[in-house]
């Protein structure tokens, strides 16, 4: 089972998105709440002081933070640049095709609902480990 880091913090969205994980059979998942949160998360698992997750599920809006601050992070480091990415945002489309800039291409609108969550999930897991891969 692949580990998940998920930054969210709504509570009824984090309920939705660690129900698809399970249904997909990913788990652990490791749920934080805000992006000093996430940061730490990541700056441990480049430490070694934790497991690198193999999937992100990244809110954008989270409060008066940016989840573009974990992205930006993630882009930074060479030793994260093998972690998938799906972002899960309520966010319109400039902010997605921010991300797409990014070189993401899991970028799902909140309101599209649970089974395209999940297959945006089952194709970031089967793409290359590359930040910039093409698939979706």
């Amino acid at each position: 089972m692949a580990n998940v880091l998920i930054v969210e913090d709504d509570a009824s969205d984090l309920r939705k998105a660690t129900s698809a994980l399970a249904e997909l059979g990913l788990g652990p998942a490791d749920p934080v709440s805000s992006v000093g949160e996430a940061l730490r998360y990541l700056d441990e698992a480049v430490e070694g002081k934790r497991s690198k997750p193999a999937l992100i599920l990244l809110d954008l809006a989270l409060g008066y933070e940016s989840g573009f601050e974990v992205l930006r992070r993630w882009r930074s480091d060479r030793k994260l640049s093998d972690i998938q990415i799906v972002v899960w945002t309520q966010m319109g489309e400039r902010e997605q095709e921010i991300c797409r800039l990014f070189g993401l291409k899991h970028v799902i609108p909140k309101w599209a609902g649970d089974t395209e969550l999940q297959d945006a999930v089952k194709a970031a897991m089967q793409s290359p480990s590359s930040p910039t891969s093409t698939t979706k």
